[in-house]
């Protein structure tokens, strides 16, 4: 039978119980004892005794409230009355309520004594309202009929004072019973904690020495042994680890020895895992102890958290790469922008030029929107390919290859992939086949300027199309800035001559108005010597005026006493109403309304058409009247000469 330490330990800590057992029971039915006597004290004699003497109090305090109330005269709303009605009315009853509860553990005799004793107390609070109702106002003190009936109950054997002596008595009879009930209790209680301590005293005699006995027995078999395995966990607690393993027995010892050096050779697993994953070596070899090996499954998940961490912080650093190229790129241009911003051609020289050499790519080029055409179309501005300027002229229209496409749309392009049998990929730069093109429109707030395009033999990464995205933007906004100059330079320039030309044309008026007011003058000179020539011929020779479409206007008095027709019977009358035109038609002037009209004088003999329809033979002459710009403005005719 193999003694293992369980049982050698079962053996003595049996002989321990049993001792244990036996002093555990003599405490308990002790302390039970005890404890019930404390109990009833505590719950319910001690409580009931205070109670007993707070109602006692209260009777007190009534007793010298009322007399206040009866000998002292104030008003109903005094301190001393309000607290007496809180007393009859709130504390009592509450007080009342909590002695008829606790009085429930009382034996009957106790419980008739506090029924007698509450009776009294209706009694004497029933005398007490009576003498507040006779005294309710400040007014009834001065009532003698009621001072003389109310005051004697408060004066010695008065009904008042009677009443509360023998209550109180009877109070303090109930508290003694209380009292001595309670000194009973801890009377019995003092007697059965010095049995417990005797009863104590050699029990725990009994305990020591038989622990005494079987601690020596296994002090020897145990403590030894156990004593090396301390020492050895302690070093373990320090970091060391033992270079030899442990002696094994045939008992638990033996298993906890077993134990500790498969826990050693493991730490040493763990040690060379934990170095190897220190010198970057996350491919070694490693096996937990078990599935519930914490500190090794630990390890592994290290391991993976140190590998997933190495490629984050490599991803993260290519990351951090490419964010300070995009950050340089965006500066170097912002700086490069605000340079050469009065020349287009320069601007986009220098841009397409730093911009190939900045992605690495071999060319490109810089096509801006052209705003002499009638439909959208871009020029090449400048051109940049394997390290040299190209003067190349270029213009595309909209939609037309993948630059009028991006202008078109408004979108990036970009081709990968190209195969080597499509050399022109309508690209605007030539026949060149790179393996990838990349075309960006320079757009700001949706508006297009023109049209970034380049082409490398290295495929762009997307950070690399995302800056040239971001520089484009802000090269739409400079060139629209340098448009804007341009166009304001121009503006300016052809103001200034403009106002050149405004100036020479102002002297050249000043010098035209000076001439038209001489001429003018001397119009007006003329018209006043042409109205007195006219004047003077209205009196001398017979006249007829004509308008333009040849209508008869008015005749002098002349001309009317030669056909017999007044002068305001005339008006409007139609040319061949006063000629003859059969006359006319013989001396072959048939279409005389046109040629008058045209503008063409006419002179010759005529014969006028009288009311009566005779004629008069004449010989005149059809003359234009002009106006100062000399547009005929009506027709003259002048008799020269009547004929007999």
């Amino acid at each position: 039978m193999r003694l293992t330490i369980g049982r050698k330990l079962s053996i003595g800590f049996t002989i321990l119980i049993l001792f244990f057992l036996i002093s555990i029971t003599a405490i308990y039915i002790t302390l039970t004892r005890v404890q019930s006597v404390n109990d009833r004290n505590s719950e319910i004699y001690v409580p009931s005794m205070n109670m007993l003497m707070e109602l006692k109090n209260q009777i007190v305090e009534s007793e010298k409230l009322i007399g206040t109330w009866i000998f002292i005269q104030s008003i109903d709303d005094n301190p001393d009355k309000n607290r007496l009605r809180a007393l009859i009315n709130d504390d009592y009853p509450v007080l009342r309520e909590e002695l008829l509860g606790i009085s429930q553990q009382w034996n009957e005799e106790q419980k008739e004594e506090l029924q007698e004793v509450l009776r009294q107390i209706n009694e004497l609070f029933i005398t007490y309202g009576f003498v507040m109702d006779e005294l309710s106002d400040f007014m009834s003190y001065d009532d003698v009929m009621v001072i003389f009936e109310i005051r004697p109950m408060m004066e010695e054997g008065g009904t008042i004072v009677r009443n509360t002596r023998e209550l109180i008595q009877s109070l303090d009879d109930l508290i003694e019973v209380q009292r001595s009930i309670v000194a009973q209790g801890q009377s019995d209680m003092q007697i059965t904690l010095e049995r417990f301590t005797s009863l104590s005293f050699l029990l725990g005699i009994i305990i020591v020495v038989g622990g005494i006995i079987i601690a020596s027995i296994f002090v020897r078999m145990i403590t030894k042994p156990v004593l090396y395995l301390r020492r050895i966990l302690s070093e373990m607690g320090e970091g060391k680890l033992p270079d030899h393993n442990l002696k094994a027995r045939e008992d638990e010892i033996g298993d906890m020895s077993k134990a500790l050096n498969f826990l050693i050779d493991g730490l040493k697993e763990k040690v060379t895992f934990a170095s190897e994953i220190g010198a970057g070596n996350f491919e070694h070899e490693f096996k937990p102890l078990s599935d519930e090996d914490t500190l090794g499954l630990s390890l592994v998940e290290m391991r993976s958290s140190l590998r997933h961490a190495k490629i984050e912080e490599e991803k993260r650093k290519i990351e951090d790469t490419k964010r300070n190229w995009s950050t340089q790129g965006v500066a170097k241009f912002a700086e490069l922008l605000r340079q050469n911003n009065d020349n287009l051609h320069e601007l986009s020289f220098n841009i397409i030029r730093n911009l190939v050499s900045y992605l690495e790519a071999n060319q490109g080029g810089v096509f801006i929107l052209s705003e002499d055409t009638e439909e959208p179309t871009v020029e090449l501005f400048a051109c940049y390919a394997y390290e040299r300027r190209k003067f190349l002229q270029k213009s595309i229209a909209k939609g037309e290859g993948l630059v009028g496409t991006c202008l078109q749309e408004g979108e990036t392009i970009y081709l990968t992939d190209i195969p080597d049998s499509y050399i022109n990929i309508t690209s605007g730069l030539g026949d060149s086949n790179p393996r990838c093109i990349l075309i960006v429109p320079l757009k700001l707030n949706d508006e297009i300027f023109g049209v970034i395009e380049i082409a490398s033999f290295r495929i762009l990464e997307p950070h690399q199309i995302e800056f040239v995205e971001k520089v484009a933007e802000s090269i739409a906004s400079t060139i629209s800035s340098v448009k804007i100059n341009i166009r304001t330079t121009e503006l300016l320039h052809q103001s200034q001559e403009q106002s050149e030309e405004m100036r020479a044309q102002e002297e050249e008026m000043r010098q035209n108005m000076e001439e038209m007011h001489a001429t003018q003058e001397e119009m007006e000179r003329k018209e006043t010597e042409s109205e007195g020539f006219f004047e003077a011929m209205n009196h001398s020779v017979p006249i007829m005026e004509l308008s333009v479409d040849c209508k008869v206007k008015k005749i002098n008095s002349l001309l009317s006493g030669l056909v017999n027709y007044s002068e305001h019977e005339v008006d409007s009358f139609s040319f061949y109403k006063l000629f003859d035109k059969v006359f006319m038609e013989s001396q072959g002037m048939l279409n005389v309304i046109d040629t008058l009209s045209n503008g063409t004088s006419l002179e010759g003999d005529f014969m006028l058409l009288r009311r009566d329809g005779t004629t008069v033979p004449v010989k005149g002459a059809f003359k234009h009247i002009l106006n100062k710009y000399g547009a005929p403005i009506k027709i003259l005719f002048v008799v020269q000469k009547v004929k007999e």
